[in-house]
């Protein structure tokens, strides 16, 4: 409702020239119904034995041939057709009142209020001209007719106006609803897809590493460990592909700012550790133990993290040393998470990239910068954050 009488206010407020095209069907019917009247006008005069003044037949001839105009420009032909409108009531000629009704449901329907109401004055003028004409014939019992059924084409020219512009808004309100519909969709399938990259990525890599320790090893201890390893991470990954089934099932809420470590930064900083560490990597830190972040961030760069981790392990096989850094300056968050890895040896595990590619989309949308390069001391991801977005 509210919007349709914002339609209407609108339609009171439209510019003088704008109008509201015909259909192309409405437009078809109206220049074939102009030219079966203009051929049978045609006929009628020839066979008529009455006759017809010349200014009546220009007139009547101008007001039909100007119904065409609203198959293009209805604007244009509103005014043609009310100065038609004027030389009829000037010349006391009637033939053309009932096109002059018809235009009146036409101008109502495509033109602006403004066209629509000069017409509608001018139409009015020519039929009081009419009936106020001394040696006028025109009966005022048609003059009523022909008021009732120029009112009943107003009425209905606005109608179907309406209705055109209620289809308009349904339309509209559609399209955006199926445009929300499918970026929610697109929404929810992209954490999905992240939820699912985390687990496949991090604890299957984590699984196949120390299922190949198993098969190079004959050494208890480290047998045990790689074994206590590969069941910490099966029962988390069965964990965690539960919890993505729930939000699949709408069980959990999907929410971007879900904290994937209970404990924040502390919790993903020891996690990882302990995972490099269960591989013989040496792991150091430069991360404050007060740190307070946001939420998105705070998602943002334990994604990172945990990114970083699994790519050494799968890619990195010979690093032996790994620096993580995560400092808050200025009203940014800096982390960068470097290793010692010499090119070109790697764990021998299928690669998709799509991780990279989900952080650096991440931070682009937070107005950050993500970068994972080569560099002569080993890999450097670098990630930088507004705070405050």
């Amino acid at each position: 409702m509210i919007l349709l009488r914002g339609r209407l206010f609108g339609y009171l407020r439209t510019p003088f020239w704008d109008y509201r095209p015909l259909p192309p069907m409405a437009r078809r019917l109206l220049i074939i119904l102009v030219g079966v009247t203009l051929l049978l006008d045609s006929i009628v005069r020839a066979t008529n034995g009455s006759t017809t003044s010349v200014v009546s037949a220009i007139v009547t001839t101008t007001s039909t041939v100007s119904l065409a105009l609203f198959a293009w420009r209805p604007p244009i032909a509103t005014l043609v057709l009310s100065v038609a409108a004027i030389t009829a009531a000037i010349t006391g000629t009637t033939d053309s009142l009932l096109v002059g009704v018809v235009v009146m449901g036409l101008a109502a329907f495509t033109c602006s209020a403004t066209v629509a109401a000069v017409y509608a004055v001018v139409w009015v003028a020519w039929l009081v001209a009419i009936v106020g004409r001394p040696d006028s014939t025109f009966q005022p019992l048609g003059a009523v007719i022909i008021a009732f059924l120029s009112l009943l084409s107003l009425i209905i020219g606005l109608t179907i106006r309406r209705q055109y512009e209620r289809a308009q808004v349904l339309t509209t309100q559609l399209e955006e609803a199926e445009r929300e519909v499918a970026e929610q969709l697109r929404h929810e399938r992209d954490l999905i897809a992240d939820e699912l990259h985390d687990i496949v990525a991090h604890e299957i890599t984590i699984v196949a590493l120390h299922a190949a320790v198993l098969e190079r090893t004959d050494d208890t201890q480290t047998r045990s460990k790689s074994q206590t390893a590969i069941r910490e991470a099966a029962v988390q990954a069965l964990t965690d592909i539960r919890r993505v089934l729930g939000m699949v099932r709408g069980e959990e809420a999907l929410s971007p700012e879900r904290i994937p470590s209970p404990d924040g930064i502390p919790g993903t900083l020891a996690a990882v550790t302990r995972e490099l560490s269960d591989a013989g990597i040496t792991v150091t830190s430069d991360v404050a133990s007060d740190l307070r972040l946001p939420s998105t961030s705070l998602v943002a760069l334990t994604r990172v993290m945990r990114e970083s981790a699994t790519n050494v392990l799968k890619h990195a096989t010979g690093a032996r040393n790994v620096h993580i850094s995560l400092t808050v300056e200025r009203g940014w968050a800096h982390l960068e998470f470097s290793d010692d890895s010499p090119p070109a040896r790697t764990a021998g595990l299928p690669t998709s990239g799509y991780g990279i590619m989900r952080l650096q989309e991440r931070f682009r949308v937070f107005g950050g910068s993500f970068s994972a390069e080569r560099e002569p001391r080993g890999w450097v991801v670098s990630a930088s954050l507004p705070l405050e977005f």
